[in-house]
């Protein structure tokens, strides 16, 4: 009987600081790439195509894919979108460290690349229907164009939540790329649980503070800089203290046990 319990694949030690840890650098890669691949569409489609066999529908396909219903909703709370972006993406790591990671073969990104399959399909077939884009976009008017960015996006998440997660999780910072010497377990652990740590308590600590600001404020008020509305302070602020939540909780990390 212990045979067979010592045979079923069970997590790495320290899978859940280090599963928070890479959803948010998975995360933040992907919402980057978003921005970055929304910029070359915006470019696209404003500019003037040659006249050759499939130009206009490309032309056109491009236009939908930079407005219709689905930005219109994001856009009308981007940084509500973003810290949900952000904590879905740390939630989907947490589930990978826990029980496919183990599971699955291969290297570390190949590992999260075939785990990133799940939450791309889920968000075609699931996701894009309710927010009213349709089965796998097509309502959006953009023809194959939303397959094809969520390949992409989710395929930079899944990789780089394997590769975080996995081998270079274990590289000293001042000894990459250079995979030959690492740190110890117990200080690679030691930093991660501090990082972890730091993420989620400067998220609720910012969500926290972001809804006292709102108390004060009042919703009709104006609240942030460039237009957003003051319901925009808690998923704002919330984002930042996780932002320097884990830069706080890595440079606490790499403090020697037992210092002061």
């Amino acid at each position: 009987m212990s045979a067979e319990l010592s045979a079923v694949p069970r997590p790495a030690p320290g899978w859940l600081p280090r599963s928070i840890l890479s959803g948010f650098i998975a995360s933040m890669a992907m919402l980057i790439s978003f921005f970055v691949a929304y910029g070359a569409a915006r470019v696209a489609a404003s500019v003037t195509l040659a006249d050759r066999r499939g130009a206009e529908t490309f032309h056109e396909w491009v236009q939908a894919l930079t407005n219709n219903q689905v930005l219109d909703l994001a856009t009308g709370s981007v940084c509500a979108a973003g810290a949900v972006h952000l904590t879905v993406g740390v939630l989907w790591a947490v589930v990978y460290a826990y029980y496919f990671e183990p599971r699955l073969p291969g290297a570390g990104w190949l590992r999260g690349l075939v785990f990133a399959f799940i939450p791309w399909v889920l968000s075609l077939v699931v996701f894009m229907p309710v927010v009213g884009g349709g089965f796998l976009g097509f309502a959006l008017g953009a023809g194959p164009l939303p397959i094809i960015g969520n390949v992409i996006l989710h395929t930079i998440y899944g990789m780089s939540l394997g590769a975080v997660y996995g081998p270079l999780g274990d590289i000293a910072a001042d000894e990459f790329p250079n995979a030959g010497v690492v740190d110890e377990p117990e200080v690679v652990a030691q930093y991660e649980r501090a990082a972890a740590r730091g993420i989620v308590a400067g998220a609720i600590g910012g969500f926290v503070v972001g809804i006292v600001l709102l108390a004060l404020a009042g919703t009709q008020t104006a609240g942030l800089p460039f237009g957003l509305p003051a319901l925009a302070f808690p998923p704002v602020l919330a984002v930042i203290g996780a932002s320097l939540g884990g830069l706080v909780g890595s440079i606490s990390g790499l403090a020697p046990r037992g210092a002061h």
